[in-house]
């Protein structure tokens, strides 16, 4: 007994060892890392090429909304939590999700350490924050609620983010069939059907018997094969005159209002566009921003250029004395007569902030129900386009040999 009772114990010692050891292993590990790089202040001009290859990468990664919804999240919850405001930010930096958005964030703690405010701090990365988000800082700065302004921002980023992802989950679908049916269609072309030829070459089918719509793959095939570098340079000539067209402000003002003309998604870009105009609004007003800075900041925050123009001239109008309503309510293919109703009834009750939001409420529901209609309709029609092309392309590559089986048969 006594010998056992040892043994155990020996065992518990050598446990206890071991549980040491992986105890300080995690201590080792740590996932909140913070390089302290701040712009302005790093310097990489003597440092190796790795890390000279490295920064360029970073300094051009794109912060996520979510990141910017979680990081607004969190920051307001601290500065509810009596944490003042430069200590949070810099608690969050080691936990941004992002080295971009993490040396940001340093950059921003180090300005507000030298005497200016976030919103100012904040207004040197325009590649990161958009007028709308520091204009909610700057208006919670100035009436002492930032934490509500950080957290209607966080709800407002975070609503955005996901009807980005709706958005995309519709359009992907579309994107990847036409993908796989290009490549399938180039496989066949390309592989497929020289070898159908050789064989019938060998059965000695002429090239002049064969269907019509074989004659055109083979007049497409050669084209591939033979001149795939002329059309590869078609192509990236086309796309950099594309390019360059929508670089000019014409160019780029046409580009925007065709794409609002489009069958089914000019509409829910529309309501896309509303949506948003209406969010801003409504939140920047109840922020106590005033009028014309609020416009400013919506229609720059609109990246349709149409919009943008549409806003400029509300602008000037609402400076004349004008209502927000009126000014609107002849673009009515931009905005619809529910929303110019709405606005008016929210400008004459003093209560626009309210009735824009309840606006926004009610087309972040028709979105996603105009998303499920497109699905539920465009899905059926894809597969029934795929069956079709799929069927006319196999059509063309076997019909010859439907005819030089039926040959060899009456042979």
């Amino acid at each position: 007994m006594l010998k056992v009772k040892g043994l155990k114990q020996v065992a518990k010692v050598h446990h206890s060892a071991k549980a040491q050891e992986i105890l300080d292993q995690v201590k080792s590990y740590k996932e909140e890392v913070n390089d302290g790089v701040v712009y302005g202040v790093y310097n990489n001009s003597n440092a190796s090429l790795w890390v000279r290859m490295e920064d360029f990468f970073i300094d051009r990664e794109k912060v996520s909304l979510k990141t910017k919804s979680y990081f607004f999240h969190m920051l307001a919850v601290m500065v509810d939590s009596g944490i003042p405001i430069v200590t949070a930010i810099k608690s969050l930096a080691s936990r941004a999700g992002s080295r971009k958005f993490q040396r940001v964030l340093n950059t921003i703690v180090h300005s507000c350490e030298g005497g200016k405010s976030v919103a100012d701090a904040m207004g040197r990365f325009d590649d990161v924050f958009d007028q709308f988000e520091i204009g909610i800082v700057k208006s919670g700065e100035a009436t002492g609620r930032l934490d509500k302004m950080l957290l209607k921002l966080s709800k407002t980023l975070d609503a955005r983010s996901d009807l980005h992802m709706k958005l995309w989950a519709a359009a992907i679908y579309p994107i990847v069939v036409f993908t796989v049916l290009l490549l399938v269609s180039i496989g066949m072309l390309v592989y497929v059907l020289p070898t159908l030829l050789e064989l019938l070459a060998e059965s000695g089918v002429a090239r002049e018997s064969l269907p019509l719509s074989t004659k055109f793959l083979i007049v497409v095939q050669s084209g591939i094969v033979n001149f795939w570098w002329l059309i590869l340079l078609v192509l990236a000539s086309a796309y950099g005159l594309f390019n360059f067209y929508k670089q000019t402000e014409y160019g780029a003002l046409r580009w925007d209002f065709f794409k609002l003309k489009l069958p089914f998604a000019g509409s829910l870009l529309r309501k896309v566009y509303t949506l948003r105009f209406v969010s801003m609004l409504g939140i920047l007003i109840d922020a106590g921003v005033p009028v014309i800075t609020t416009l400013k900041i919506t229609g720059n925050a609109l990246s349709n250029r149409v919009y943008r123009l549409k806003m400029q001239e509300v602008i000037a109008a609402v400076r004349r004395g004008e209502k927000i309503s009126e000014s609107i309510k002849d673009s009515s293919y931009l905005f619809s007569s529910e929303v110019v109703q709405m606005l008016r009834i929210g400008e004459r009750s003093a209560a626009l902030a309210q009735v824009s939001e309840k606006v926004a409420k009610q087309y972040d529901r028709e979105i996603a129900n105009s998303l499920k209609k497109l699905s539920s309709v465009f899905e059926p029609a894809m597969i029934l386009f795929v069956g079709l092309f799929v069927g006319l392309l196999a059509l063309a590559i076997m019909a010859p040999m439907f005819n030089l089986s039926a040959a060899v048969g009456n042979f």
